[in-house]
């Protein structure tokens, strides 16, 4: 009786028969990193490999990440997705930069990008949105590294954005 009390604890309480076990917190990580001599941000954004390929088949049902199932769709796809969820601006100027590529670090995908600057801001506004539309309870963590000095910042759905500060 003891042991049938154990799994019917173990299998409805702790979730242990869910079909689908995956993590149950809903994070991304973006560091961001200023270089002086190329006036340039080099960003490094970690998600999820299952939430941002449920967010990428929303535009292509059959695509897999981790192997990809198209190399070429999946670059072309995080490309636009980030270019959508993740905006630089100062002063009303809205900034594009440019998709480096992508890592598969265990159940992490890792993408690079680079924000160059013909003239850098004093201040930049990051607005991060990523898997905000997929997971309420979706929480982006940003760390940014100037001049030595690092900070972090919590976004969420009702702080996506922040300010960055680009002088001394």
């Amino acid at each position: 009786m003891q042991l049938l009390l154990f799994l019917w604890i173990s299998h409805t309480l702790l979730g242990i028969n869910e079909p689908n076990p995956s993590h149950k917190f809903y994070v991304s990580t973006t560091e961001i990193e200023f270089k002086e001599d190329s006036k340039s941000l080099q960003i490094t954004s970690q998600l999820f490999i299952d939430d941002i390929e449920l967010q990428l088949r929303s535009n292509q049902n059959d695509l897999k990440l981790a192997p990809d199932s198209n190399a070429v769709l999946v670059d072309s796809l995080l490309r636009n997705y980030f270019e959508n969820a993740l905006q630089f601006s100062a002063q009303g100027k809205e900034f594009n930069f440019t998709f480096l590529g992508k890592e598969y670090k265990n159940d992490i995908v890792q993408c690079y990008l680079e924000l160059q600057f013909e003239e850098v801001p004093v201040q930049i506004e990051l607005k991060n949105t990523l898997l905000f539309n997929l997971f309420e309870e979706q929480q982006n963590i940003v760390h940014f590294k100037f001049q030595g000095q690092r900070k972090s910042f919590l976004l969420h759905q009702k702080k996506p954005s922040v300010s960055l500060s680009l002088s001394p």
